[in-house]
């Protein structure tokens, strides 16, 4: 049997919203709307172009209930792209997918051999592709905390065939996932399939042993915040006639995020930061081969420019996106600065009346758990009377429902009022 080709693909999550990319002038809001849609075109493109024998979606296929049936379209269209080339597709629900989960659901296309894209979720299905040599073990979630081993109820392998199981799970030690369909490298292995599409980790991994069979994670096929950098897309494998497999990565993503670490240790100025940025956004754009990128800057580290950074985090965001402009004509989103640096503890050093106790009251507010609460109430007299214009345009909400905007907020008014404190302590 002369070379086959599988597309493995997982966590698609069509129609995902772009998590904190809040829209500015000149910002690449275009280019970035809709990204997991063109992403999904890239996959099926890619499976035709390279004319592969077969495609599955090892769950995420969805993020969830739509808000109107386009979503739902949206995938009957390229999913009638790759019938109409004659290839079959195998897709499983995953826990944001799943059968019970979703309210909504539409008519599907059949495989070229009438077989149904989706497998059920009350069974393990085996799909085989006679003419491919190839079997298709895998089951989808009936309910999103699917806290069983799926795999245990897979099959053995077929003879003769090369057996793929296709499988939504935790796996024993993905740190930071829910743990839903647990399982184990050793009792994957032991079904003695010649692979394992896997799904619900968005970074790609490989999770096999040496002389184990494949075991892998093809991570998501396009970042959707910024806890995803990095390219993200699909695997192609290439089976011989012996069964054995070759793989390499294919980037599907169109715009791509991205994390500057800033250590302000040795920073003398904050515009130390600045001057580095340049360089480090030119790298990263070549990189991702100049897709949009959404970036993020994170500025750590003990620094005696504490207080500065804080005080002018407006201004070095603004300079950042000037820069980025500069850079990359448009294509560079900056999503976020972070503040996270401390400052040195020097006892006696700084005279300043009223600085400990201030330091403790904020102390106390960051600790506390009503703080969005109790802070909304405090400046909502204030709030009240500005413009709703300015309120609207110019202004984050404040409120127990934006946590992110108010640990922000938290974190500047120290170094703001420690400021003011030694302005008035020099005044006098």
């Amino acid at each position: 049997m002369s070379v086959r080709k599988i597309l493995h693909a997982a966590d698609v999550h069509l129609d995902s919203p772009m998590r904190n990319l809040e829209a500015y002038p000149d910002s690449p809001t275009a280019e970035f709307a809709g990204a997991t849609r063109r992403a999904l075109a890239n996959l099926v493109d890619l499976a035709i172009g390279q004319r592969v024998d077969l495609v599955v979606i090892a769950g995420d296929l969805y993020d969830g209930d739509w808000d109107d049936a386009h979503t739902g379209l949206y995938f009957v269209s390229q999913a009638t792209r790759l019938r109409d080339a004659g290839i079959p597709l195998v897709v499983i629900r995953g826990n944001h997918d799943a059968a019970l989960r979703m309210t909504q659901s539409i008519r599907l296309p059949t495989n070229p051999d009438d077989s149904a894209i989706m497998l059920a979720h009350d069974q393990v299905e085996s799909r085989v592709f006679a003419s491919l040599g190839i079997a298709v073990h895998g089951q989808s979630f009936a309910n999103q905390a699917e806290t069983a081993d799926l795999s245990a109820r897979y099959p053995g392998a077929i003879g003769g065939m090369f057996n793929l199981g296709l499988l939504h799970t935790c796996l024993t030690g993905s740190d930071g996932h829910a743990n839903y369909a647990p399982t184990s490298p050793e009792k994957l292995t032991a079904k003695g399939y010649d692979y394992w599409a896997l799904g619900h980790v968005h970074d790609r991994r490989e999770c096999h042993g040496a002389g184990q069979p494949p075991i892998v994670f093809s991570g998501n096929t396009q970042g959707r915040h910024i806890g995803e950098v990095g390219a993200k897309g699909c695997v192609i494998l290439e089976v011989d006639a012996r069964n054995r497999v070759a793989s390499r990565f294919h980037p599907l993503d169109v715009a791509r995020w991205a994390l500057m670490e800033h250590d302000a240790i040795a920073d003398t100025l904050t515009d130390d930061l600045l001057n580095r940025f340049p360089t480090w956004i030119a790298r990263e754009l070549s990189a991702a081969e100049f897709r949009p990128l959404a970036v993020r800057v994170r500025v750590s580290g003990t620094t005696a420019l504490h207080d500065k950074y804080h005080q002018h985090a407006v201004r070095l965001e603004n300079d950042l996106r000037s820069l980025a402009l500069q850079a990359s004509s448009g294509q560079v989103w900056i999503e976020q600065l972070r503040i996270r640096t401390t400052k040195p503890r020097e006892p006696g050093t700084d005279s300043t009346p009223g600085l400990e106790s201030l330091h403790h009251v904020i102390e106390q507010l960051r600790q506390d758990s009503l703080r969005g609460e109790r802070v909304t109430a405090w400046l909502k007299p204030l709030w009240d009377k500005l413009p709703s214009g300015l309120v609207g345009d110019s202004l984050e909400p404040l409120s127990a429902s934006n946590p992110e905007a108010l640990e922000r907020w938290v974190e500047q008014v120290e170094p703001e009022l420690r400021g003011r404190l030694r302005d008035l302590g020099d005044a006098s």
